[in-house]
C-alpha cells in the first residue's frame, strides 16, 4: 500500500500537501485537490489512523456517560454524536446504570488515554471524584455542576419550572401539583426551589400530597393519575419531569374520565415529539443546542481554538393540556 511520500512523489506535490488535502484544507489550489484526490482513489489509499492518532496526541473518541439510554437521554445524545461526527469524533457510550463503578471506568479510560475527552449527562459520583480526572482530559457535564473544575451546559431548571408556574398561575389555577424525576438531582433542588418561591409570593398553600417523586416514564405517570384518585382533594394542575411522564397522566386520566384541562391542566418539560403528537403543553428545552455547546466546550480544550457558544433560553409552548 503507498504511503503519503509516494502520493506526493506521483502527483507532483509536497506531502505536507497531500495531508491538507485529506484533512479537508481549504487552502489547496483546486485542482491539485482533484489531482491528488484522483490517485488517492486510483491506488485505493487508506490513512493508517494509528500513525495519525500517534501523531496528533489522541484517539479522536469521546465518551458519554450515562445511566441508561432512553427515550429520555437519546435526544441530547443523538445530537451530540452528530456534531462530534462532523468533526471528525467517535463516540463511546459508558451505561453506568447510576451506579459509580461504570463512572470509573469511564473516568480511567480518559486517565489511560484510551478516550480524549468525557460528557456526563446524570452521574452518582462526588464531584470531587470526578475533579481528578480533569487533568487528563476535558470533562463536560449536561446537569447541573457543583464543582469549579468541571464545565457545564447546564440551563438552570428553576427558570424553565418557574415560567410553567407563572403560566398556570395567571391562568387562575392555585392546586398545583408536581411531578419530580430524580429528589437527590441538583435539577429537582431547582425546580422545588422555583415551586416554593412562587406560591410563597402568591400566597397559595404548599400541600405534600400533591408532590409525586421519582418519576420518570410513562407508566410513572400513569400511576400517578392513580394516586391522585385517591385524593379526596385534588390539584386542578400539575407539572411534570419531562413529556413522557405528561403523555403518561393525559393517557390514564382519559381513560378514568378526568376532563383534560377542564379537570386537571398538565404541562411537560422538554417539548419533545410526545408531547406535539399528544398536543402537551410544556417548557421547550433546547437540548441539541446544548449537545452543541458541550461539544464546542471540548473541541475548543483539544484544539486549543476559541469556539462561540450558542445562548440558550427555555420557552413556554401552550397547547391544548391547559
Amino acid at each position: 500500500m503507498l504511503n503519503i511520500k509516494e502520493i506526493a512523489k506521483i502527483s507532483n506535490v509536497s506531502p505536507s500537501t497531500v495531508s491538507r488535502v485529506l484533512n479537508n484544507h481549504p487552502h489547496v489550489n483546486e485542482e491539485t485537490k482533484r489531482r491528488v484526490l484522483n490517485i488517492i482513489e486510483q491506488f485505493d489509499y487508506v490513512p493508517n489512523l494509528n500513525a495519525v492518532k500517534l501523531k496528533r496526541g489522541r484517539n479522536f473518541l469521546i465518551g458519554i456517560i450515562t445511566p441508561e439510554i432512553n427515550e429520555i437521554s437519546l435526544p441530547y445524545i443523538n445530537s451530540f454524536i452528530s456534531i462530534a461526527n462532523e468533526h471528525g469524533f467517535k463516540t463511546i457510550t459508558y451505561n453506568t446504570s447510576y451506579e459509580k463503578t461504570g463512572e470509573i471506568e469511564a473516568l480511567e479510560a480518559l486517565r489511560r488515554k484510551e478516550i480524549d475527552a468525557l460528557v456526563i449527562t446524570v452521574r452518582a459520583s462526588e464531584w470531587r471524584d470526578i475533579e481528578r480526572y480533569c487533568k487528563y482530559g476535558p470533562i463536560v457535564a449536561l446537569e447541573r455542576v457543583d464543582s469549579d473544575f468541571v464545565p457545564s451546559v447546564y440551563l438552570d431548571q428553576y427558570i424553565g419550572y418557574y415560567m410553567a408556574l407563572e403560566y398556570l398561575i395567571q391562568k387562575g389555577y392555585r392546586k398545583i401539583g408536581n411531578a419530580f424525576g430524580r429528589m437527590n438531582g441538583l435539577n429537582t433542588i431547582r425546580r422545588i426551589q422555583a415551586y416554593n418561591d412562587l406560591l410563597k409570593l402568591n400566597k397559595i398553600p404548599i400541600r405534600k400530597e400533591y408532590t409525586f417523586t421519582e418519576v420518570y416514564s410513562t407508566a410513572d405517570g400513569e400511576e400517578v393519575v392513580n394516586q391522585l384518585c385517591k385524593l379526596k382533594d385534588r390539584p386542578d394542575a400539575i407539572i411534570c419531569a419531562n413529556d413522557f411522564v405528561a403523555a403518561g397522566i393525559v393517557s390514564e386520566a382519559k381513560r378514568k374520565g378526568i376532563n383534560i384541562p377542564r379537570d386537571l391542566a398538565v404541562v411537560g418539560f422538554d417539548n419533545h415529539l410526545m408531547s406535539r403528537v399528544l398536543d402537551i403543553t410544556t417548557i421547550h428545552n433546547p437540548i441539541k443546542q446544548q449537545a452543541e455547546n458541550a461539544f464546542k466546550s471540548i473541541y475548543e480544550k483539544l484544539e486549543n481554538t476559541t469556539q462561540i457558544s450558542e445562548s440558550l433560553e427555555y420557552k413556554l409552548i401552550i397547547r391544548k393540556t391547559t
